[in-house]
């Protein structure tokens, strides 16, 4: 699946289950690994005010999993 620009610029919402199924089906070769990830750092608000792009550093900071 291709990244959205539009859904990039905007904030991650923690409250929508979209939001990570989304995120997660970016990365197929580590989906549950991500969406465990997400979910954990919502809790703790590491993506409190995060826009996709911030998310997705965060993910390749913190689990070694890039885009491209």
């Amino acid at each position: 699946m291709a990244r959205d620009k539009a859904k990039d610029d905007k904030y991650f919402n923690c409250t929508q289950t979209h939001e990570a199924d989304y995120v997660a089906s970016l990365y197929p070769h580590a989906k549950d690994e991500v969406k465990t990830f997400l979910a954990l750092a919502c809790l703790n608000k590491t993506l409190h005010n995060s826009t996709h792009k911030e998310v997705y550093e965060l993910i390749e900071k913190k689990l070694g999993h890039s885009l491209s």
